[in-house]
């Protein structure tokens, strides 16, 4: 069962049981940023001389969700680059994580419960419905940081995303965490063919640190 970037992130960050996010940041901006490495490897997005996002004309993507950020890069008047988007692509494509789970939902690999905490507040949770999909998932990338299989161009775009977004513990055993971070960095670091995608991936890349630090500040100075 083929998944976007966006699907497989969501996937990993999802705790299967409560169904919830398990990040402490929050998922969208990790969620935006896998769409635009989507939309970047299939030469939909590129980097230009001043630094900012450009969308390019092309096939539409397959996924409503890879047509409706590709279509509000198109139409902006407003030039951003990869931070930008990251931070503009969830009130664009809003609510971005239940519209993402809606869909996994709907292929019968999550499932909707809507509850309400502390019997008040109304909450959704997508457990998961098929643990096959992340279960599959999460081997091939276990394959790829503990046991030094190559990556595929999917595999590659995914670490280098859950690297940045300080998931890779999530997908290893605990004494496995060290070797695993350092072979996510080196897998991230080797990059993918193409000088524009590079530029386009890096960008992202780089944009999905900032948002993570930017929260991780925010929510210490709250606390």
């Amino acid at each position: 069962m083929e998944l976007i970037l966006a699907e497989q992130t969501l996937l990993i960050a999802l705790d299967d049981e409560k169904g919830r996010d398990s990040t402490s940041w929050g998922s969208d901006p990790g969620l935006a940023a896998a769409l635009l490495l989507d939309l970047a490897r299939h030469e939909l997005v590129v980097v230009d001389a001043d630094g900012r996002l450009a969308a390019v004309d092309g096939p539409p993507p397959g996924h409503e969700l890879l047509r409706e950020a590709h279509a509000a890069i198109l139409g902006s008047e407003r030039r951003r680059n990869a931070k930008g988007w990251v931070g503009r692509l969830p009130h664009e494509l809003k609510p971005l994580r239940t519209r993402l789970a809606r869909g996994l939902v709907e292929r019968g690999i999550l499932t909707e419960q809507r509850t309400k905490f502390l019997g008040l507040l109304p909450t959704t949770r997508f457990p998961a419905a098929d643990e096959r999909p992340e279960r599959e998932l999460r081997e091939r990338l276990h394959q790829v940081l503990v046991e030094g299989r190559e990556p595929s161009e999917d595999e590659a775009l995914l670490i280098g995303l859950l690297e940045p977004l300080e998931l890779i513990d999530t997908v290893v055993e605990r004494d496995e965490r060290r070797a695993a971070r350092k072979r996510a960095k080196a897998v991230a670091e080797q990059g993918i063919a193409g000088r524009a995608v590079r530029d386009a991936v890096a960008s992202v890349q780089a944009a999905v640190i900032a948002a993570v630090v930017a929260s991780s500040v925010a929510a210490t100075s709250s606390t």
